[in-house]
């Protein structure tokens, strides 16, 4: 049934209902309306109506009413919605990060002083002669930088051991240190553009 008196407060339905009583038209148009309103003055007015309609005392509103003071709902987590995956992959589970690992302070190791570890000189990382770096990357000095880094990267994917798994196990070896000598020269000649940092 539509719902023609929607537009109307609840002050007008209910001088409606004072005004249309005895009519059953009226009634039922206010019923229909009522069901739907959920406000105090239109849950008592609707058991008015149903009671001048069939008949009887109007029955009290249907009130819950709970002693004590209001109860506190648990909060509710929000869902962890997740995108689908566009090529139709099955969802990952959600990463749950791991307990966090405490370490205790172990006592420390001391080497003794005849031991090789001991008297090694500090590892630092070799220097290239600036001459051989420039020979070594194919350029000249006054090449631009991003010259450079693109021969760099073409010279190390050549030495690659990818591309050498068919050769023996010497030629794999003086490719990759080849891989490590183009890399130093890099190292030496952005150590230079730097100022030593």
């Amino acid at each position: 049934m539509a719902r023609l008196l929607m537009q109307h407060g609840v002050g007008q339905l209910e001088e409606m209902f004072a005004n249309g009583k005895a009519d059953p038209k009226v009634l039922k148009q206010l019923e229909n309306e009522l069901q739907y309103r959920q406000v105090p003055r239109a849950v008592a007015l609707l058991a008015e109506v149903q009671a001048a309609m069939y008949g009887g005392t109007p029955a009290a509103p249907q009130v819950a009413t709970v002693p004590g003071p209001p109860l506190a709902r648990p909060p509710v987590p929000a869902p962890v919605l997740q995108q689908p995956d566009p090529w139709g992959r099955p969802a990952a589970p959600p990463v749950v990060a791991p307990p966090a690992v405490v370490h205790s302070a172990a006592p420390a190791i001391r080497l003794p002083d005849s031991s090789p570890v001991a008297n090694a000189p500090p590892v630092s990382a070799p220097t290239m002669p600036l001459e051989d770096a420039w020979k070594v990357l194919r350029a000249t000095p006054g090449a631009p930088w991003e010259s450079l880094e693109q021969t760099r990267r073409t010279l190390v994917q050549q030495s690659h051991p990818s591309r050498w798994k068919a050769l023996s196990t010497e030629k794999r070896a003086q490719a990759l240190a080849e891989a490590r000598r183009v890399n130093a020269a890099y190292a030496a000649l952005s150590q230079a553009r730097c100022g030593g940092r």
